[in-house]
């Protein structure tokens, strides 16, 4: 199949390339896309850097440790024919060309470009670009950039304003990953309940020309933003009702306290976030996946203090944690920061909260039986899946990936479920 590739041409004998990927599901996407365009070219995918011709890193910057594990890695590699992709390369790229004006830079928009910075010629187009097939997981990014200005963000200025893939390109892209064998589809965006906003269609109509799709898969639809499902409540929660959708929900809540929402950029309100979180619960009720900043400038002790009552009522299955980072050209930058010992602590509170409500939810599926879609390799001779809540389940026995298997819970930490497979 052509992948919309106008002219393809190159006369070299450097065929084989190294990627590593850091960061989100949409820098995955963008791994498997770039992948997908080089196993096209018949380039040799290489298990090191030290075996490719071409190395290629994609980079996140969310935080500023990140940033500064990304930059160390360049320098290692600096050595190698380095291609650059990913957020820092389209937020930051000075700080790349410091290191070695050398280094090519690709940012995430230009991702179909990857053969022309390796002496070929080409015109893919990002959404109907070939993708390769991680195992049984197929990634597809529904959207770039968003609709947000949240005030501590960086990724808005990597990403951009929201751009949505066309329905029939989504469509397309999710065939041709079950066609090569693909099990669990991973939809991704900066925000997925953005999608369609700007070409007049939205995610509940995504999903259902999904559910029209032949082929035995399931699907997890990735974050969704607060704001974003405004006007659409009813429609969302209607989505999982498709059999074949992970009862998953990813929704940030970053603070419970509303005037440090307003001071993110982050326009809904604490009791907002939890009608719809217990209208999930109570018509899904499936797995709650949170974030939470701790610390951001000009939090209080009674603002963290909102934010430790939101984190109770709701009781979330996962919450991720990131302590307060201040980012270069964001608005929250400019504002004072709160010192780094009180951040500790605060992250501290809300990660014993985690592993609390983490364990609390998953106790009660011990002897349970339940469906698993086996996904991955584990460690120590165990498999991993998911189960249609979206639980990780570490799964004890011998199982073949891409299988779906009747699995018993035996055990469970606050991040995962064990269990055996019923008939073995």
């Amino acid at each position: 199949m052509i992948w919309g590739l106008v002219f393809l041409y190159w006369c070299f004998e450097l065929n084989s390339i190294y990627f590593e990927t850091y960061g989100c599901t949409t820098n995955r996407a963008d791994t498997d896309v770039m992948k997908g365009i080089v196993e096209e070219a018949e380039f040799e995918l290489a298990c090191s850097p030290d075996e490719a011709d071409f190395v290629v890193i994609n980079t996140c910057t969310v935080i500023d440790k990140t940033e500064k594990r990304m930059l160390r890695r360049i320098r290692e590699l600096s050595d190698k024919n380095l291609i650059v992709a990913g957020c820092l390369a389209s937020a930051q790229p000075e700080v790349i060309r410091n290191i070695d004006k050398s280094i090519e830079i690709l940012p995430p928009s230009e991702v179909g470009d990857l053969l022309s910075h390796v002496g070929g010629t080409t015109c893919f187009d990002k959404w109907s670009a070939p993708s390769n097939l991680d195992g049984v997981i197929g990634r597809v990014q529904i959207a770039d950039g968003c609709l947000g200005n949240c005030s501590y963000c960086i990724t808005k200025k990597a990403r951009g304003e929201l751009e949505s893939s066309p329905v029939e390109l989504v469509l397309q892209k999710i065939e041709e990953l079950v066609f090569k064998g693909a099990k669990e589809i991973q939809l991704t965006a900066q925000d997925t309940a953005a999608y369609g906003k700007d070409i007049e269609s939205d995610l509940p109509t995504l999903i259902d020309n999904i559910m029209g799709l032949e082929g035995d898969f399931r699907v997890r639809v990735g974050m969704m933003n607060p704001f974003s499902i405004k006007g659409m409540e009813n429609e969302i929660l209607n989505m999982y009702q498709h059999n074949r959708i992970y009862n998953f929900l990813h929704l940030p809540l970053q603070s419970g306290s509303n005037k440090i929402l307003k001071k993110m950029g982050r326009p809904y309100t604490q009791d907002y976030y939890l009608d719809f979180a217990g209208k999930y619960k109570e018509k899904v009720g499936g797995v709650l996946s949170t974030d939470v900043i701790a610390g951001f400038p000009n939090e209080t002790q009674q603002d963290f203090n909102e934010t430790i009552s939101t984190i109770k009522k709701l009781e979330p299955d996962i919450i991720n944690i990131t302590r307060y980072s201040p980012r270069p050209g964001t608005k929250a930058s400019e504002k004072n920061e709160i010192k780094s010992s009180e951040k500790k602590e605060r992250s501290k509170r809300l990660t014993k909260l985690r592993k609390k409500y983490g364990k609390q939810n998953k106790k009660p599926l011990i002897g349970s039986k339940r469906s698993v879609l086996v996904t991955k390799p584990g460690k120590k001779d165990t498999y991993i899946g998911r189960d249609k809540n979206y639980n990780p389940v570490v799964i004890k026995n011998n199982v073949s990936i891409g299988q779906e298997v009747e699995i018993e819970i035996d055990d469970y930490t606050f991040a995962y479920l064990e269990g055996r497979k019923t008939n073995p």
